[in-house]
């Protein structure tokens, strides 16, 4: 399973991304403005176990006050360019 997760902090704290990316299960993730203060792609194992546990070790980060998933209809994997990470789709599900 993988999910996107938005993540709202409370506003008195560093940015959340950095702290994200040191989780395992959390594949991506960057700070992000709007009403939410970051967005990850969190995975968990081929058959789904664990996914649970990935959000509730992002609920767990300091200054992090709601997660929330949204769980993807199409697995995405990362690519590695130059620059900024990109997304991309599959279409092998």
């Amino acid at each position: 399973m993988q999910a996107y997760v938005l993540v709202q902090t409370d506003t008195q704290r560093r940015p959340v991304a950095e702290l994200l990316r040191t989780l395992p299960g959390v594949v991506y993730a960057e700070d992000v403005t709007g009403p939410y203060d970051a967005l990850a792609l969190a995975r968990s194992g081929p058959d789904g176990v664990g996914f649970d546990g990935v959000l509730d070790e992002i609920r767990a980060l300091p200054g992090v006050i709601h997660a929330l998933a949204a769980p993807l209809s199409r697995p995405v994997e990362l690519t590695e360019p130059a620059e900024p990470a990109m997304l991309a789709t599959s279409d092998a599900a």
